[in-house]
Parts: C-alpha cells; structure tokens; sequence
C-alpha cells in the first residue's frame, strides 16, 4: 500500500511497481489507510512522511499500537532529510527504509523487495 496526500505520487509509485509484479493499492491519508487495512491484505507499506490531518509518523505510531497490525513492513517515502535523531526515531516505530523523493524508479523497485524480503 502506498500512502500519499498527493494522488500523481501514488500514481507513480504504482506505475513502477505494478510490472515488476506487485500489487499496489493506495490511500490518500493517514486514516484512508487504517480503514483499508481492516479489509485488505497488506505485505508493506510506503507512506508519506509529511501528510495533512494525521502525518505519516502519527500512521505508523498508531499501527505499531494495533495488535493485529504491529508487524506490519513500513517504509517512509519523503522529501526530507532526517538527522540522526530523526533515524533513532524511525529505528524506535520499525521503519525499514526512507526513500527520498525524487526517487529513481530502479532504487525504489529494490528498496521495496529488500522491504519485503
């Protein structure tokens, strides 16, 4: 799942993904995702660090408090640079990757199955 307030990166995310053979689903926020993942099956998610209303962080917090989710693969995709604080907390909710945007469409493909592997 793909997880982006704006709808043309989640586009291109899976425009690349999809014929590398994943299936991608998307959601334009923070609670579009929790209410998808009640009813679809999910191996990972990418989500936008910077989102209105509830923020990518705030997404996967809430996740990691959600027995049945808590496992769950994330990766963040941003624009920002996080310092090394910023990664301790990312070390603290479990986050596999960051994925900086732009990203080059190759990276991206080998981030996610390192993701998922």
């Amino acid at each position: 799942m793909v997880v982006d307030d704006e709808a043309p990166i989640s586009k291109v995310v899976i425009d690349i993904l999809t014929p590398e053979g994943f299936k991608v689903i998307s959601a334009s926020g923070g609670e579009e995702a929790l209410d998808k993942l009640k009813t679809e099956k999910v191996d990972m998610m990418l989500i936008d660090f910077f989102m209105p209303g509830m923020s990518g962080r705030e997404l996967a917090e809430k996740i990691r408090a959600d027995p049945i989710l808590k496992d769950m693969k994330i990766g963040f995709v941003t624009a920002a640079s996080f310092s090394e604080s910023g990664s301790k907390e990312f070390e603290k909710l479990n986050i596999l990757d960051y994925i900086k945007k732009p990203f080059d469409n190759k990276d991206l493909v080998e981030r996610v199955k390192k993701m998922l592997s």
